[in-house]
């Protein structure tokens, strides 16, 4: 019997330390994922702008410090001018 009122006082001291910081934390929940439609997240913005990627090293740089060789669809970006000779002479 005495462990039964042990029991019990440690679950209702647990049910009031939970029920004291759920008001001090303004009683915000995440909201559930069940039955709920999450929306895409937007892209990420980078302050250096859009990466491109050098074919020849595979090197990731923003297109402002990129070596730009061809137009539209068809450019492509280098990270220094040997990887546009070597690129270029690999190609030929």
């Amino acid at each position: 019997m005495v462990l039964i009122g042990w029991i019990f006082r440690v679950l209702t001291v647990l049910f009031l330390v939970r029920l004291v910081m759920g008001l001090f934390s303004g009683g915000r929940r995440a909201p559930s994922s069940r039955g709920r439609v999450r929306k895409p997240a937007p892209p990420a913005t980078r302050e250096g702008g859009h990466l491109v990627r050098d074919p020849h090293c595979g090197t990731y740089l923003p297109t402002a410090r990129a070596l730009r060789v061809g137009s539209g669809d068809s450019a492509v970006y280098f990270c220094s001018e040997a990887c546009r000779v070597a690129w270029a002479a690999r190609k030929t």
